[in-house]
């Protein structure tokens, strides 16, 4: 069966230290097809972190890589959009890269930390993730990406008894967010990193992603989120057993900016 991870970090990404080699050899020595480099690149601290001009010596290391490997391990190149409206014109020089996948993702509020340094025991949090959802659904109106990364994010990080509780409260806004991805015809991803992690369950969970193909969701990606090599194909199989659950006949890997359909029939 191809198998591909579609989200992980090398140490072009400021949280990671993995060489591209060590990245590959992993992905072989867990059974994977492809791998998708998706190095992170936040547009609310472009200036201050430096990431837009590291982004290109990811991409020009992906093709060595990729070079290097051929004929063992398929190495497409991809960037982790955070935070697109924060920096349009930015982002737009981003996007005329040679990018074979681009996810996009909301790490953190205009002008707020991360959601993974917040002292959640000085916040509003329902006021916090009402701002969040509705910020989620303006950036899949935008759309100029291919899919949506950990649309649970915050999650991952707030107390338990808010992990416990679960999304009720935000229901329809995640209803709108998933409505507006099957209507541009974009991708949910299913990020796997939360079943090595405390809160135990993918991000988004099968409800969700039940949802967006109920709601007309055609394509879904899987990824690890790996920041390091030993977590690079985990829990892939595990994240592709819930799209077909949820009703996913197959999952897309991205090809220069294509999503190509991969059957989930032997899962």
């Amino acid at each position: 069966m191809y198998l591909a991870d579609c989200h992980l970090h090398t140490h072009h990404s400021p949280d990671s230290e993995a060489a591209f080699d060590d990245i590959a050899r992993a992905a072989c020595a867990a059974g994977l097809s492809a791998v998708t480099v998706t190095d992170h690149v936040e547009m609310g601290a472009f200036i201050r972190e430096g990431y837009v001009l590291s982004h290109p010596a990811s991409l020009a290391e992906t093709a060595e890589t990729a070079e290097r490997w051929r004929g063992r391990l398929t190495i497409l190149r991809g960037v982790e959009l955070g935070e697109p409206l924060e920096n349009l014109t930015e982002t737009g020089k981003l996007l005329d890269a040679p990018l074979d996948f681009v996810p996009a993702s909301l790490h953190n509020l205009p002008g707020i930390d991360d959601f993974y340094f917040l002292n959640y025991g000085e916040w509003d949090i329902p006021r916090l993730l009402d701002q969040y959802f509705a910020q989620l659904l303006g950036m899949v109106h935008w759309g100029r990406f291919d899919s949506l990364a950990h649309l649970t994010y915050p999650f991952r990080y707030l107390p338990p008894q808010w992990r416990e509780e679960g999304y009720g409260r935000w229901r329809e806004c995640i209803d709108a967010v998933l409505s507006a991805l099957a209507e541009k015809g974009l991708a949910l991803e299913i990020n796997v990193s939360g079943l090595r992690q405390e809160i135990g369950r993918t991000l988004p969970d099968l409800p969700i992603i039940r949802r967006f193909r109920e709601l007309g969701g055609e394509w879904v990606t899987v990824g690890s989120d790996a920041h390091r090599p030993e977590d690079v194909g985990r829990h892939i199989q595990d994240g592709l057993a819930l799209a077909a659950e949820a009703g996913f006949r197959y999952y897309a890997v991205y090809e220069n900016r294509t999503p190509q359909a991969h059957s989930l029939k032997h899962i």
